[in-house]
């Protein structure tokens, strides 16, 4: 009998170790595997119940899980279940995306998790783990690229699917998703403000101003408002003036602070404003602010063409003669660097400017001269903000993963090619953050694109503007000769109206306290009528 001893323990060895096995290691004295209660460890549990039987790596792997040596435990994973049929299935897949969360790879790790096809049939320890791991509020839940798998509402939550499905989800034909989303969330909560805020845009993108409207003005009452005040001001000023209320929407202009990055844009379109009430003065002492050569890197080509045409109904000739030659100085330079900017897009300003988004929200003016060099709506596109923060956090991960690999050298089994399935890791998450790079540039590259087809539609609009001051010059005599009765005149009214604010002509020092104090009058041939 003592002879096949042995030989049944050579047969036992080679057998997989079962989830009875933590029993035999009680059995043999070694009490690890239960808690200070007496009861099974909760990770060891979750271990027995997904894998019923265990190879000696996956009983490894299960040590190191249990002693929450994650590091460890992704280090064994290749071994442990690389081409196993419980690495393709969904405890699988959720409990590997959990160990790359443990280990900082936390948007990749999510992401892994979202590929679950089942999510109600997790196992409910894992998803207790997940919850706990990443909250609804944890920030890496809104860098997450994933289509959403409406069981994962029941089970990680309403304001976890916010965060996930929102981002960038206006759409005029997503509009009935939209406000089904809104339903399932709390009132005065931050998702319902966002994704209200995402209606809004949506609205206003398919025509539908009025209802716009109306979810704004609730809007812009509601607590935890993710969206700034002087955004949701502007886009109240937008949506009055497409109504054509006027003088609602200037005052809403006005109301725009000048530290923001919209104040520029408030100007120009409160400019508008004027212009439809037939008052070109005001709209002329607006531009006599944002025209001025301190803010030309601020201010888009709209500006001048609106300068142009405001002096054209005054028959300030002289004025319009100067500002075709304004468009052509300011606008020529530009036109060249973006068209720099569309052919390769990663330049020493760009990368500059990447990576102090990283650190903080750049605003237009903290750029300074590199505003001249840059696509003006650079520093408050949303799209590109967000992809900044993808890029960075990727990055990051994709450094982690190159010291996950040195450390799995010295940390991890004594497994041949161990360090291989390591190193195909930490390719693919350097090649996914290099991907997230190329679309960062990619949508400078679009700012871009945009803006240079916008410098060359108000050209064809500034050609338009110099025929006409052709034709009305040879005809301004006339027009004056036809108007010798007692003139017309036009006083501006925008801007400060204290005691102290600046007339033309002022061409003194510039003060940003003193900038949109500016007021005019008008006295022209082509606003003349006769008296009647």
């Amino acid at each position: 009998m003592k002879k096949f001893l042995p030989i049944l323990l050579f047969s036992f060895l080679m057998l997989p170790v079962t989830a009875m096995g933590d029993d035999l290691l009680e059995l043999l004295g070694n009490e690890e595997v239960k808690t200070q209660e007496g009861t099974i460890h909760p990770r060891a549990a979750l271990m027995g119940r997904l894998l019923t039987s265990r190879t000696a790596e996956q009983n490894i792997f299960t040590q190191f899980f249990k002693e929450g040596n994650y590091k460890k435990a992704l280090y064994q994973w290749p071994v442990a279940f690389e081409g196993s049929t419980f690495e393709s299935t969904d405890n699988g897949r959720a409990l590997y995306g959990m160990l790359l969360f443990k280990n900082g790879l936390e948007v990749l790790g999510l992401e892994t998790i979202m590929t679950v096809s089942e999510p109600k049939g997790l196992d409910k320890d894992l998803v207790s783990m997940v919850r706990e791991m990443a909250p609804e509020t944890h920030d890496s839940w809104t860098l997450v690229k994933s289509m959403w798998n409406p069981q994962w509402t029941e089970i990680l939550g309403v304001a976890t699917e916010i965060r996930v499905r929102s981002r960038n989800l206006f759409d005029p034909e997503k509009v009935a998703e939209i406000e089904d989303l809104i339903k399932k969330t709390s009132l005065s909560s931050w998702e319902r403000a966002w994704v209200e805020w995402q209606l809004v845009l949506s609205l206003s993108l398919k025509g539908d101003i009025g209802k716009a409207a109306k979810v704004l003005a609730h809007l812009m009452k509601a607590e935890n408002n993710p969206i700034g005040k002087d955004l949701m001001t502007i886009t109240a000023s937008r949506l009055l003036y497409q109504n054509g209320y006027l003088d609602p929407s200037i005052r809403y202009y006005q109301q725009v602070s000048k530290s923001s990055d919209y104040w520029f844009e408030a100007q120009e379109e409160m400019g508008w404003a004027y212009i439809r009430k037939g008052q070109p003065q005001n709209t002329l002492a607006l531009m006599k602010t944002i025209m001025i050569p301190e803010f030309s890197g601020f201010v888009g080509p709209e500006s001048v063409f609106l300068n142009s045409l405001a002096q054209l109904k005054i028959c300030d000739y002289p004025g319009v003669a100067q500002s075709l030659k304004t468009y052509r100085s300011r606008f020529r330079p530009k036109a060249s660097k973006l068209m720099a900017l569309i052919e390769s897009a990663d330049q020493k300003v760009v990368r500059s400017f990447i990576e102090r988004m990283k650190e903080k929200r750049v605003t237009l003016r903290e750029l300074g001269g590199e505003a001249t060099e840059l696509p003006r709506f650079i520093t408050r596109d949303e799209i590109l903000a967000h992809q900044i923060r993808i890029q960075a956090r990727l990055e990051k991960e994709a450094k982690l993963a190159g010291e996950l690999y040195a450390q799995s050298l010295s940390g991890g089994t004594g497994q041949v090619g161990f360090q291989a399935s390591i190193e195909r890791f930490r390719k693919s998450v350097e090649k996914r953050a290099t991907q997230a790079k190329n679309a960062t540039l990619s949508r400078v590259q679009r700012l871009a694109k945009d803006e240079l087809g916008e410098i060359q539609r108000i050209l064809d609009k500034l050609h338009i503007v110099e025929a006409e001051l052709i034709q009305q010059l040879s005809l301004a005599e006339r027009v004056v000769a036809a108007n010798t009765d007692k003139i017309d005149i036009k006083k501006g009214t925008t801007g400060s109206q204290s005691p102290d604010r600046l007339t033309f002509p002022f061409e003194g020092e510039i003060w940003f306290d003193e900038v949109s104090n500016y007021k005019i009058d008008v006295k022209k041939g082509c606003q003349a009528k006769k008296k009647r």
